[in-house]
């Protein structure tokens, strides 16, 4: 027993050091949902590894309530509800109601269970997503017509405050387009949270506190009864900012160096043969798009990952790169850049850098009438990833006059959410 804890904390210590120094990937670089089932995309977003191809990150889709002993016949959920009257106050004599626990963005377990099953039978393993930033939201439902708009009628209450009338707005809006307005969007009358750990990972839980305001005990009543979800009432969003990698892409281009001045020098003297900077980036752009070397005065190739070379970018953003790339080796050899003169004065620096460009008589490439073969590696660096997890309340049961809050182990899909049967 002792040996097998002692493999296991070993095994988790080399992930843990793995982790360390690799990042996920951006999906459109490396994707990896394609090998997992339609069940198990719908409920995760899936990214590979830079250094480590057996290695998949998942971000949850959907989360819920934390709760403890899951796989017992009697979970309990990290959540409480009860209801108060104040005596005093803007809402003395009303009936609110105060709840509070934690969200768990890993509470569906037969999900999770479903993906680590999935990426075994790979010979993958799994981990939860590095997360750079994060911000949590607290969102209502209504409903939406054809238009798309949910449908919402506002008015002011007036509340006298130190003798002073203040305009609060009230809106609401309805579930059912054939019922009246019932369903308040202010639903809280109180709510602190801790955000989501920034900087961490995307298995979480995230507490929370609130207090609703008057007019909603009814309905959270009715709910509890039934283990019903509440997305009529209130569902909670978490954005992820996750920093993503791109693969490092090889391309190598062919010069004609006397074909290339030709090109140039007709360019420059459509312009003048006084080139903006913008101009001088739009002739590089154009170059790169050319197949015949003997044309356009080079050739762009690019390296697949079938390993062989060919004329097509893998995809715009690399394109940016490549152009960049071509722009800083060949510039200086094309032109020479001008500075736009002032007249100095005796105590200032200048700091005027707007410039032209015109040709450059690059004696030895044009006597030489050489071509040449150059080879660059381009990759455009860490990009901002953002995906989400939704956080809903659903199967709690009791609360309030009973007590204790209790999952609802009668009903099947609340059931699946624990990995239970």
């Amino acid at each position: 027993m002792k040996k097998l804890l002692a493999t296991t904390a070993a095994a988790a210590l080399s992930l843990t050091a793995a982790q360390a120094l690799a990042a996920p990937m951006s999906p459109s670089a490396k994707p990896m949902s394609q090998y997992f089932s339609p069940t198990v995309q719908d409920s995760f977003t899936l990214l590979g590894d830079t250094d480590n191809n057996n290695l998949v990150y998942y971000v949850p889709r959907r989360g819920g309530v934390a709760v403890q002993s899951p796989q017992t016949t009697n979970p309990i959920p990290r959540f409480q509800i009860t209801s108060f009257t104040p005596i005093f106050g803007y809402f003395a004599g009303l009936e609110l109601a105060n709840l509070g626990g934690s969200f768990s963005t890993t509470s569906d377990l037969g999900a999770l269970n479903r993906l680590s099953q999935e990426a075994a039978n790979l010979g993958f393993q799994i981990a939860p997503a590095p997360a750079n930033r994060s911000t949590t939201q607290f969102v209502l439902s209504g409903y939406a017509p054809v238009n798309g708009r949910v449908e919402v009628d506002c008015d002011f209450e007036i509340l006298v405050v130190n003798g002073r009338e203040v305009r609060v707005p009230v809106c609401f809006t309805h579930l059912d387009p054939s019922q009246p307005y019932d369903i308040n969007t202010n639903v809280m009358y109180k709510f602190n949270t801790l955000p989501a750990v920034s900087g961490s990972v995307v298995a979480q839980d995230i507490a929370f506190q609130a207090t609703t305001l008057p007019g909603w005990t009814p309905q959270l009543r009715a709910l509890m009864a039934t283990g019903a979800q509440w997305d009529n009432i209130m569902t909670a969003q978490i954005d992820w900012d996750i920093k993503t990698h791109n693969l490092t892409r090889q391309a190598r281009f062919t010069v004609n160096w006397r074909s290339l001045f030709e090109q140039a020098s007709a360019f420059a003297a459509f312009h003048l043969s006084s080139c903006v900077d913008i101009e001088v980036r739009a002739f590089f752009e154009r170059l790169v798009t050319c197949s015949a070397e003997n044309a356009c005065g080079i050739r762009i190739e690019y390296l697949g990952s079938n390993g062989q070379w060919g004329p097509t970018a893998p995809n715009d953003a690399n394109f940016i790169n490549v152009v960049n790339a071509v722009q800083a080796r060949l510039q200086d050899e094309l032109f020479n850049e001008v500075r736009r003169y002032t007249t100095p004065v005796n105590g200032q620096v200048s700091n005027q850098t707007n410039s032209i460009f015109t040709m450059r008589a690059n004696y030895e490439k044009l006597i030489l009438e050489r071509n040449e073969v150059q080879y660059i590696q381009y990759n455009p660096g860490p990009t901002d990833f953002t995906v989400k997890t939704n956080l809903n309340v659903t199967c709690l049961m009791d609360g309030f006059e009973m007590g204790r809050v209790n999952w609802n182990m009668n009903d099947a899909g609340c059931r699946a959410l624990l990995g239970q049967p």
